[in-house]
């Protein structure tokens, strides 16, 4: 039948299509595709879509789109699977690995170069995901000019206040990693945080005041920040329901508990507020970041044996899996860390020169690499010293 159908709509009680069906059909996708020829519409719910695109990647990758039908009074929804925005918040888990990521690129770029004439309202979604590949890759000069020169006019051509706030957004997150704070906060503050009020939109604005507590931290306001995330933000995720972004907010509360050496609770919300929450939202990525700040904590408390086993058993694997340069080099740091603290200098050098600086340079991180070289400056010094003593391992 599917073979003399244009359209085949799949549809079924909640659960019936589980994880083991949706692995088999992942399996099939190739002879799918060549033996019917139909355009499938599966009408899945937000449990179902998280499970199908952890169960069948490669199958979930082939996806036209991803709709929400709603009755013409409700409220403006966020779309079903939405990688809108950096700020994990409100991002939904993008299973794909960095080379599939890539060559997700190279399509969205050959097609719109094909189909110059092309309407903006067609445009739009794809211009949008090609400019959150870009940052998801580490591609943050070519990010900034693609929201700058195509994203930015695309929106305001078709009036979408909001999704130029997003994509002012999106910018600020790239100032942020770069170390322009102040621009970036003051992006936040004057230019996305009025239109989500005049909007209306309590997400939107709860994942920017999220945001804004992010750039207080790291200025050292920890009391102001403390007071935005747990007055503001976390307040307002409860009353929507959004478990993904609460524990993203509460993460941000643990690292700044962690930063005033209340380790106990932070280690607590880390374990019990955070992680249950990515690993049953199937979110792979999240899930690995989080297992490397437990480990931070543990290093924190002498635990460096426990703290190592994490790391490279655990969250290291995870990054390598995805391709995620920057977490692993994260991870590789901490790794660094703990070997300094044993004495095994010369093996943590290596790891900072040839596994952590490179990253940072290629992705333009002014600030973690000049705190890796102030690192290795360390290293180099204490080896100097210890020429003339007991040899480093």
């Amino acid at each position: 039948n599917a073979r003399q159908a244009p359209v085949v709509h799949v549809i079924g009680r909640p659960g019936w299509f589980d994880g083991a069906r949706w692995e088999a059909f992942n399996a099939r996708r190739e002879r799918l595709a060549a033996e019917a020829r139909a355009r499938l519409v599966f009408w899945l719910d937000g449990e179902a879509i998280a499970l199908a695109s952890r169960s069948a990647p490669d199958l979930w990758a082939w996806r036209g789109g991803v709709y929400a039908f709603l009755p013409p009074s409700a409220p403006r929804a966020q779309p079903l699977l939405d990688v809108e925005s950096p700020f994990g918040a409100h991002r939904g888990v993008d299973t794909r690995s960095m080379a599939e990521r890539s060559r997700r690129v190279a399509e969205i770029r050959a097609w719109l170069a094909s189909h110059p004439e092309a309407p903006d309202e067609l445009r739009v979604s794809l211009v949008d995901e090609l400019g959150r590949l870009l940052f998801d890759l580490g591609d943050y000069n070519d990010a900034l000019a693609h929201w700058h020169e195509v994203e930015l006019p695309l929106h305001r051509r078709l009036g979408d206040v909001r999704a130029q706030a997003v994509t002012m957004g999106q910018i600020a997150d790239v100032l942020q990693v770069r170390g322009q704070l102040d621009e970036a906060l003051r992006i936040y503050q004057d230019e996305l945080l009025p239109v989500f009020e005049r909007l209306g939109d309590v997400r939107e604005k709860a994942v920017a005041m999220v945001k804004i507590a992010g750039f207080q931290k790291k200025r050292g306001k920890w009391d102001e920040a403390l007071r935005i995330l747990n007055e503001e933000a976390r307040p307002a995720f409860d009353r929507l329901g959004d478990e993904r972004a609460k524990a993203v907010t509460m993460g941000q509360i643990a690292d700044i508990l962690q930063r005033r050496g209340q380790l106990a609770e932070a280690l607590r919300i880390r374990k019990e507020e955070e992680l249950p929450v990515y690993e049953r939202l199937g979110d792979v990525r999240e899930k690995a970041v989080t297992m490397g700040q437990i480990a931070d904590i543990l290093q924190q408390c002498g635990r460096l044996d426990e703290a190592l086993g994490i790391l490279k058993e655990k969250a290291l694997p995870a990054f390598e899996r995805l391709g995620d340069l920057r977490s692993k080099a994260i991870a590789m740091g901490q790794i660094a860390d703990i070997l300094q603290m044993r004495g095994q200098l010369n093996e943590a050098l290596r790891i900072r020169q040839e596994e952590e600086l490179p990253v940072y340079e290629r992705l333009g991180d002014v600030h973690a690499k000049s705190v890796t070289m102030g690192k290795i400056a360390d290293l180099q010094s204490a080896l100097n010293e210890g020429e003339s003593g007991t040899p480093h391992s």
